[in-house]
């Protein structure tokens, strides 16, 4: 961004930044109420707006707890089209639900995923309706201090960490870097699989955790892509072979990344994050690669390429979601899965004793 356009910014930052700081300061100080609950509450989230792959790592927790914990997901369901609090259902659509919980829903269908914009509202919708809930999961939380969520994640992604970015409009911050420090646990996610002793120590440098706050870092692990309509039906890549991706991602660089590392060229259409696909860029698409028949996308982009489902099938065109998982360095996964679970155990051994 050049000199110009940070000049003309400016106003509008401060304006932004200012109204950031007196909210959170409010609720610092407790003019605000936050909400305590009397269950768990663990809250995933960010400073910045988008692709630090909060959802992959509430995926991770779900997985990790769902064995032992009832457990449900809260979102919020960003751009959906209804509003309140509604239960998702496998038989939803993205723009009923959101893309996310959808995608949540269809990943652990025994899990309780909720949307609910007023999550203090929400909240206590969900466990009236659902009274054997022993955990709440927030996806997209860190900014609403409405409920004080046990423990408090934040993730920022290596490549763009928080400390070298920006508060709205010149940046992607959604608040000041001072923020951090409602956080728990702090990962740097989207980390390179070498990262090295000396990386992760300049990193701890630029981000000076306190005594109280831990640190993990974290990649992501992609899978075989599956295709929606029918998913034991898997993609194999070949060096030989050419891939056409179509996303609608904050981030797409990793992912793009791995698909050239697998398969010779990528075609690539990128939209932008949370993006409703519309039939003409998709008719746009197929007229200009017509060869092309299965096309490749991320689990959350594909749920809503899916409302689209009756055109593909009709198109011959078959989508294929490529997973994607959190993944741990440095073998720090099970130092992370003693930290929740520890937390969770001891909260329900201490709740039976007393």
């Amino acid at each position: 961004m050049n000199i110009v356009s940070k000049i003309l910014l400016s106003p509008f930052v401060l304006l932004y930044g200012s109204a950031v700081w007196i909210r959170n300061s409010l609720y610092k100080s407790n003019f605000i109420g936050s909400t305590d609950f009397e269950i768990p509450v663990i809250s995933v989230g960010n400073l910045s707006v988008g692709g630090t792959g909060k959802t992959p790592l509430t995926a991770y927790l779900v997985e990790l707890l769902q064995q032992h914990y009832k457990i449900a997901v809260l979102s919020r369901g960003y751009k959906r089209k209804t509003s309140g609090y509604l239960s998702v259902s496998a038989t939803h659509t993205a723009e009923e639900v959101g893309d996310e919980p959808l995608m949540l829903k269809l990943k652990y269908p025994n899990a309780q995923v909720s949307v609910g914009e007023q999550r203090v509202i929400a909240i206590p919708t969900l466990l009236y309706q659902q009274p054997d809930t022993q955990v709440i999961c927030l996806d997209d939380a860190f900014q609403h201090q409405s409920v004080r969520p046990d423990i408090n994640i934040l993730l920022t992604p290596y490549d763009n960490p928080f400390w070298e970015d920006s508060i709205l409009p010149l940046g992607t911050l959604r608040e000041f870097k001072s923020g951090k420090q409602r956080a728990n646990i702090i990962i740097v996610s989207k980390c390179p699989e070498g990262l090295n002793a000396d990386e992760r120590n300049n990193i701890l440098k630029q981000l000076m955790p306190s005594e109280n706050q831990k640190v993990f870092f974290t990649t992501v692990n992609y899978g075989l892509p599956y295709n929606i309509m029918n998913p034991d039906q898997q993609l194999n890549f070949s060096d030989n072979e050419n891939q056409l991706l179509i996303t609608g991602i904050a981030n797409a660089n990793p992912l793009k990344k791995y698909l050239r590392e697998q398969s010779n060229e990528i075609i690539h259409f990128e939209f932008s994050d949370h993006h409703y696909f519309e039939q003409t860029e998709l008719e746009s698409i197929v007229q200009n690669y017509p060869e092309y028949k299965n096309w490749i996308s991320t689990e959350k982009d594909s749920v809503r390429l899916a409302l689209h489902i009756d055109w593909l099938r009709a198109n011959g065109i078959s989508i294929y979601a490529i997973p994607i998982k959190t993944f741990f360095l440095n073998n720090s996964k099970d130092e992370f899965d003693k930290l929740i679970k520890g937390f969770l155990d001891y909260f329900y051994h201490s709740e039976s004793i007393t």
